[in-house]
């Protein structure tokens, strides 16, 4: 029976052919989230058995290159011993570069706890519209190699890390921007902060994030940003580089010269890939209709540039009848489009997601020039290798998963329909297809790219936005081809007009297609049931589900039903996990619980509307509820089934507080600091929030609860342990030493 089952199983892997190739991709990304999802840094010993891991899969695929296949069953296990050489590989590799990639990191700093001056070297310098309406707007500023001037941090060498703050320009401190440029030192004085843990166990890791993205902290600007030296470079890179942020801050004045308010801001966003502008309105408005994806310059953008730089450059060669005979119009169009579009994503910033799309429009171009296909699921493969390679942390970066996801089920989807898309839009018989044809193929592929795309990557923005929107395929169905036929055209000819300053028609040509698309966003918004909010998706669920959408879209054969059951088991598990009861949030602190009728805050008061949005999602739905608490005497009741909770958040002494039972008490939460009232059960203050972040308690439905810190959550990491802050310098010496 055990020989049928492996030539039951090697039957399976042999009807995949070449498709083989594109599961290495995702045994490098298994081995970059076991990395991640460990509690704590990997020991030498443990980075020693990725290493065998590494060199048995390696010895695997030799081996199974020298054996002899001269019947069928030696074949199906040749094939089966690759295929297992080829997994240990990739799952080992995967785990060694995400840790490599983590050790290479520059040391966070420790930065000062007081007010100070600053001086760097001025690399973003982005505005930023106010969160609500009548709110003060202000800047986005990023500083490199920051130097403190503090008696503390005295010939401190410059932090490795960038440096970002927020300034709120008061009336009349808005001129001393505008003489401003990227790469000259500037001074300023502010009031920074470290990195953030999560808001709640298991929530978005701000820490982890800042220590990939080579951020030192946040904070406050007290005071506007004065220039100390004139705008110098040192090489090609960095005069380069500074070339294209000056030629993006000038794109984004003459856009907002022309195009002021939001429709300037939405402008600047798909142009120059500055988002600053934008409102918490639109923003908001976009993000529940399905339509954020046309703020963000990635595939969709780059798609419409190139395509349409490549068709206006072919027709304009085919009006040469000397260019036509001697020359491969095609071909050469195809380099001026991709040349165009490395223009593209350089002026809008070389973002991740633009680079990448750039990367799969580069394949698919010399597929094109070899006479190969132009999108393929090995082209795919190949680019996300090579992304997972370069920085392996993109694998849990919410737009890289989105991306591939679309562009993943994209690609299985059109190989599936290819045929009926074809007879739709008579393209199988001798004579022209009639108009009726064409439409209907048109609309048919529009909506196929929408409802696929969409479907593909609405589980993951449940997972990260915490929102579903239903109405997103038909958002997306009337605003996609306006952007495309529209919206992107008069922006690509006003780009090509501005050095000649004749770029205000075509922007307020775009203008009006950009009002057109807002319009339509909010009134899919705030349709009937547009955004229904969600609880929050545990990691292993957002894993589950990638791999049951990869099983689906590469797999061929029936196999691919194993990856709808782990699709549909990977969304249905995230409404019957335990959820918390209450949480203790640091910094506050903030004291939330689940009553029937939702989240109820008892004390302190979140600092922001997505706090509360988080601690939400954190309770969930499938969260047992406390009843209404009752307090007397600055102590308070909280009852757990049969048990009870106390919570005192009074000022008197343990003797001074009377008809206090610690009788079925399974916690006391102390939000002072007081003495405990009942000191022989669990005890969680002010000071563990100090200690370990936040606080999350579970009802076990017996005589205890389960709680779990920030810590406990997050492990032992680099980015997590305050043992790897480094001081940026000693402290003065004292005169005798």
């Amino acid at each position: 029976m055990g020989t049928g089952i492996v030539g039951m199983v090697a039957g399976g892997v042999a009807r995949q052919g070449s498709r083989l190739t594109c599961w290495l991709p995702v045994g490098v990304a298994l081995g970059i989230v076991g990395y991640f999802s460990l509690s704590a840094e990997p020991s030498w010993g443990f980075c020693l058995m990725m290493g065998v891991l590494v060199l048995m899969g390696m010895s695997l695929l030799a081996w199974s290159r020298q054996m002899v296949a001269v019947t069928e069953r030696a074949a199906g296990k040749q094939l089966l011993v690759h295929c297992l050489g080829s997994g240990l590989l990739s799952v080992g590799l995967g785990f060694l570069l995400a840790y490599g990639q983590a050790v290479r990191q520059p040391p966070m700093p420790r930065l000062p706890m007081e007010a100070v001056w600053l001086e760097g070297k001025l690399a973003v310098l982005e505005p930023l519209s106010g969160r609500h309406e009548g709110q003060r707007s202000g800047w986005h500023i990023g500083v490199d190699g920051a130097v403190f001037d503090s008696p503390w941090y005295e010939g401190m060498a410059p932090l490795s890390r960038r440096v970002s703050v927020t300034f709120l320009p008061k009336k009349g401190q808005e001129e001393s921007l505008t003489g401003l440029a990227i790469g000259q030192s500037v001074r300023l004085r502010a009031l920074l902060r470290s990195p953030s843990p999560p808001l709640w166990p298991g929530g978005y890791d701000g820490q982890r994030a800042a220590w990939f993205s080579g951020r030192a902290g946040a904070g406050l600007a007290l005071s506007p940003p004065r220039p100390v030296t004139s705008p110098q470079g040192s090489g090609f890179i960095a005069h380069w580089g500074g070339g294209l942020a000056h030629m993006r801050q000038r794109v984004g004045q003459l856009i907002e010269a022309t195009l002021p308010g939001q429709e300037g801001a939405v402008a600047k966003a798909v142009l120059c890939g500055e988002t600053g502008g934008l409102s918490a309105e639109t923003r908001q408005s976009y993000a529940a209709s399905g339509l954020a994806h046309l703020l963000a310059v990635a595939g969709l953008h780059l798609g419409f540039v190139m395509g349409l730089v490549f068709t206006v450059a072919r027709r304009c060669m085919s009006l040469s009848q000397c260019l036509s005979s001697y020359w491969p119009c095609r071909e050469v169009a195809m380099m001026v489009s991709f040349v165009a579009g490395v223009g593209y994503v350089a002026l809008t910033g070389l973002h991740v997601p633009g680079v990448r799309a750039l990367g799969m429009a580069g394949l698919a171009v010399l597929a094109l020039l070899l006479g190969r296909r132009a999108v393929s699921m090995r082209g795919l493969a190949l680019i996300c290798l090579a992304l997972e390679v370069t920085s392996p942390y993109l694998v849990l970066d919410v737009s890289f998963q989105m991306s591939f996801a679309a562009v993943m089920a994209l690609i299985a989807g059109y190989e599936a329909w290819r045929g009926w898309l074809f007879w739709l839009g008579g393209h199988n018989g001798q004579k022209p297809p009639a108009l009726w044809r064409r439409v209907a193929a048109l609309v048919a592929t529009l909506g196929m790219t929408s409802l696929l795309a969409g479907l593909a990557t609405l589980p993951l923005s449940m997972a990260y936005f915490g929102a579903f929107q239903p109405w997103f395929v038909i958002a997306n169905l009337l605003a996609v081809p306006l952007m495309g036929v529209w919206v992107m055209p008069s922006g690509v000819v006003a780009l090509l007009l501005m050095p000649l300053g004749l770029s205000s028609v075509p922007l307020q040509v775009m203008g009006r297609g950009i009002r057109l698309i807002s319009w339509l966003a909010g009134r899919v918004a705030s349709a009937p049931l547009a955004s229904w909010p969600v609880p929050s998706f545990p990691a292993w669920s957002v894993v589950l589900f990638m791999l049951g959408l990869v099983v689906l879209c590469l797999w061929q054969g029936r196999g691919r039903l194993v990856g709808i059951g782990a699709m549909a088991g990977a969304l249905v598990a995230v409404w019957l996990i335990d959820r918390p009861v209450m949480l203790l949030v640091e910094p506050g602190p903030v004291l939330a619980i689940r009553q029937a009728g939702g989240m109820r805050v008892l004390e302190g008061r979140p600092g922001s509307g997505l706090a509360v949005q988080e601690m939400q999602r954190a309770f969930g739905w499938r969260a047992h509820n406390i009843g209404i608490p009752d307090c007397a005497a600055g102590v308070c009741h909280l009852h757990l089934r049969g048990d009870r909770v106390l919570l005192w958040r009074g000022v008197r002494g343990p003797d001074e507080v009377e008809g206090v039972s610690c009788r079925d008490v399974v916690l006391e939460v102390r939000l002072g600091e007081q003495h405990p009232l009942c000191p022989s059960v669990r005890q969680l203050g002010v000071a563990d929030g100090r200690r370990e972040g936040s606080w999350a308690v579970y009802d076990t439905g017996t005589d205890d609860v389960r709680l779990i810190s920030d810590r406990m959550a997050q492990g032992d990491r680099l980015w997590s342990d305050g043992e790897q802050l480094q001081q940026v310098a000693p402290f003065p010496l004292a005169p005798a030493e």
